[in-house]
């Protein structure tokens, strides 16, 4: 399929192609990509989870966000409504500036109408998670006649030979302890059966007696017992109490999960969802605002609907009521373990048939799109990936971000050609600030060679507030902490960039293999393979066209350049053409097999020959921009890891630093054949180049090299490295005070702890009472004697000049 307008949701609109027909693809012309290669379309740049925490939401913050997002190259946003904070009891945060913005209030509407007409002025997409929290479906319109249904049971033993009345019990009734602590008891119960047992070993379905018609209303049993022991089962149904979460703050305690077997409630359900959004947002819908998520399965089990009986009978041939009985006197049995396993089926197909398909089509019906992370619950994974537009996984920053190949092999069968993820969700112990790019490549590159595609970033959280108040609103522990108030938010612009190259070229074409270190992708005019290496160590990796005497290109992610792959041992013989890629740690490129004559002409591949280095000595005059203090200029500044300094400014600097020194160069200093590298050994976090006041691009990954040639000139040059650090020296210079606030329970070193209530000064908008405070944040990770880290350019800086020539 070409793109021509809004790409992206043409790919992905509804019933383009059903599930098992044969897929549409994106076909760009190897020309084309090669075009948009140096800054890919909005249309294949990441998306982001938009936090929105609590009743902290600011019309103001709403535009700044969506602003930042244009800016940095970020395609759009679902937006979650959650508690204030998110922890492992999802306290809230008390003295919240503005309690009357509750969920689904005057204030939440208009805010939301607001978002979907900043984001249409900005061309951006958004859409919403469909509960409050982000798991899984529910709200407070729920019942507990509505909410997810649980088998319930008492058991009452009866001596044969007699008539008996008798009161039976009513079964315990669940209760549900949700993650604040809070317990919940159901109250709503309704009768299933009443099955009488007699003791003996092997029992079968024909040794049960349905005694339902011989117990009344009030629990009240009359039944002439024949001769034995018997055991008489009350079987009846009770709500779990299972409750979306982490909720805002007022639906604490207010909400349930909907019933996902019965249809009756899934449409009522999705109806609450969708008709307020319809009124609400109107002309936007399928516009600006164009899909609905719901995240990964969290609502626990459910094994009993009203369909439940008549579903299994037409499914397993036999009546399950009499094995609900039989189970509970011996699970042990073949016969309870083949019920066992004909009950998860059923509840499997309940779950797909009168919940998440219904749910795809009432969004439909309303004219989004359904995004949905099915890779876990009590449903057929594999039956699930088809129903969405867009099926999701999701990848932790602590790991290596492999998806896995049944996953991604069953959306390609089903005609998926675009796979999402959740991408780089960190626990406190990883993410608590001081990730940066150059640690969330590993992951990236790792979900692109396993066939994701299409990225959205958790988490960037809404910042209501003012700006002063920096980093400002977290998701509670959660990371990664993206939005722009990391303080790397505007150099970060190049690692978007570098999702978005990958982004762009994998979602052309079909896909082909995964291997454990590339994938394929095959185009009309072109092969394409991406390679990454997540080892430490230098590999050596070989891919292969089945057309001989191509020109194999190589197309780099990190610098957007095209050039030929001539002299990385290309073999073509037996109508193959193969190339050897040697690929140095961390690395990742594109090797495309071009098959069409091409419109651009790709860089001309260089041997390298002699080279000579040349340090960079100090000093340097260094402009120090602190993220919430007054800029100062320190010169003649000798190089060295900012947070070894005796000088609190530096030690406890979270900012940009510009390293600026002119450098003298001669006529053979630049003579034809020679290129000259810049490389700046080691730096913290993100640097910036500049040569002789141009633009020459940003290094966020190592080796920390740029080839700046192109920028030089005989005499005098001016060179100038501006290096952002982390946020993390200045939480921890922070915590060297007395707070001005109240810190709720610490969860020690490597958790944290979060602010127990905004403070009064910072509600009333009053001075703050500790000028040594510069951050203000909701989550502290850090302590007083928490470990600071490597800040700043560290050196040694070097001049390389290297003799290139390419090869015949």
């Amino acid at each position: 399929m070409k793109r021509i307008l809004f790409p992206f949701i043409i790919a992905l609109m509804p019933l383009a192609h059903k599930a098992g027909s044969k897929p549409s693809y994106d076909q760009l012309s190897t020309s084309t990509l090669a075009k948009n290669f140096g800054q890919p379309p909005l249309c294949y740049r990441p998306y982001v989870w938009w936090h929105w925490m609590g009743s902290n939401f600011s019309k103001e913050g709403i535009r700044k966000d969506l602003e930042a997002m244009k800016e940095s190259g970020i395609a759009g946003a679902t937006i979650f409504n959650l508690a204030s904070a998110v922890q492992e009891s999802h306290h809230p945060i008390g003295n919240n500036p503005w309690p009357e913005q509750t969920y689904r209030s005057e204030a939440y509407w208009d805010a939301l109408l607001y978002a979907a007409e900043q984001a249409e002025r900005l061309g951006l997409k958004i859409g919403l998670h469909n509960s409050p929290g982000y798991s899984t479906t529910g709200g407070p319109w729920i019942t507990e006649e509505q909410c997810m249904q649980t088998i319930t049971k008492s058991k009452t033993d009866l001596k044969g030979g007699q008539f008996v009345e008798i009161q039976l019990p009513q079964p315990d009734l669940p209760v549900f302890t949700d993650y604040a602590g809070n317990k919940r008891k159901a109250t709503y119960y309704e009768d299933v059966a009443v099955i009488a047992l007699p003791d003996k070993e092997g029992l079968t379905a024909e040794d049960a007696i349905d005694l339902s018609d011989k117990m009344d209303a009030s629990g009240q049993l009359k039944w002439n017992v024949p001769e034995g022991l018997w055991h008489v089962y009350r079987i009846g149904h009770s709500p779990t109490m299972s409750t979306p979460h982490p909720l805002p703050d007022e639906l604490i305690g207010k909400t349930l999960e909907a019933d996902k077997m019965s249809l009756d409630v899934t449409n009522y359900h999705w109806d609450q969802v969708l008709e307020p959004l319809k009124e609400h947002l109107g002309r936007y819908i399928g516009r600006s605002f164009t899909h609905i998520l719901v995240d990964s399965y969290e609502a626990g089990g459910q094994d009993w609907t009203r369909d439940f009986r008549k579903t299994f009978l037409q499914m397993h041939g036999y009546d399950p009521i009499p094995l609900l009985a039989i189970s509970d006197a011996n699970s042990e049995s073949s016969l309870s373990k083949k019920f066992e396993e004909d009950k998860r089926a059923t509840i499997s197909r309940l779950f797909i048939e009168n919940g998440w398909k219904p749910a795809r089509d009432k969004i439909h019906d309303a004219g989004l799109l359904m995004y949905w992370e099915p890779y876990w619950g009590p449903f057929s994974t594999e039956e699930s990936i088809p129903i969405p537009d867009l099926p999701m996984s999701e990848f932790w920053t602590s790991g290596n971000g492999r998806i896995s190949s049944g996953f991604i092999e069953t959306a390609k069968n089903a005609g998926k050609n675009i796979i999402g993820a959740e991408a780089f969700t960190g626990r406190p112990e990883v993410s608590h600030y001081t990730e940066d790019p150059a640690f969330l490549k590993h992951t990236a590159d790792g979900a692109f060679v396993s066939g994701i595609n299409l990225l959205f970033l958790h988490h960037w959280v809404h910042q209501p507030f003012d700006d002063r108040y920096q980093p400002g609103m977290g998701m509670g522990w959660w990371g990664t902490h993206f939005g722009r108030n990391q303080t790397w938010f505007h150099p970060a612009k190049a690692f978007f960039t570098y999702l978005s190259r990958c982004q762009m070229m994998l979602q052309q074409g079909r896909l082909v293999e995964c291997s454990e270190n590339w994938i394929h992708r095959e185009l009309e005019d072109a092969d394409v393979y991406f390679l990454v290496n997540q080892s430490e160590r230098t590999i050596t990796q070989r891919v292969e066209s089945l057309r001989a005497q191509e020109e194999p290109e190589l197309w780099n992610p990190y610098t957007g350049e095209i050039s030929y792959a001539r002299g990385n041992n290309k073999v073509a013989s037996e109508g193959h053409t193969a190339i050897s890629l040697t690929l140095q740690a961390g690395e990742s490129m594109f090797v495309v097999f071009n098959h069409s004559k091409a419109k651009y002409k790709p860089l001309p591949s260089r041997h390298v020959g002699k080279q000579t280095c040349r340090p960079v000595a100090d000093p340097w005059n260094v402009q120090f921009q602190p993220k919430l203090e007054e800029p100062f200029l320190i010169e003649g500044f000798r190089l060295a890891d900012l947070s070894h300094s005796s000088d609190l400014r530096l030690k406890y600097f979270a900012g940009t630093a510009t390293y600026t020194k002119m450098l003298q160069l001669d006529a053979d200093d630049l003579h034809a054949g020679r290129r000259v590298i810049l490389s700046l050994g080691a730096m913290n976090d993100i640097a910036e180049l500049r040569v002789n006041g141009k633009e020459a691009g940003t290094l966020w990954y190592p080796p920390y090299e740029a080839d700046i040639t192109s920028f030089l000139h005989k005499g005098s040059n001016q060179i100038s490295i501006a290096v952002t650090t982390n946020w993390a020296n200045r939480l921890i210079g922070d915590e060297q005070y007395e707070p001005d606030f109240e810190w709720g329970t610490d969860r020690g070193a490597e958790m944290g702890r979060a602010m127990k209530a905004f403070p009064d000064w910072f509600v009333r908008n009053e001075p703050r009472p500790s000028q040594e405070r510069k951050t203000f944040v909701i989550w502290s990770y850090f302590q007083k004697e928490s470990r600071l880290q490597p800040a700043g350019l560290i050196g040694p800086v070097e001049l390389t000049f290297q003799e290139c020539n390419s090869p015949e």
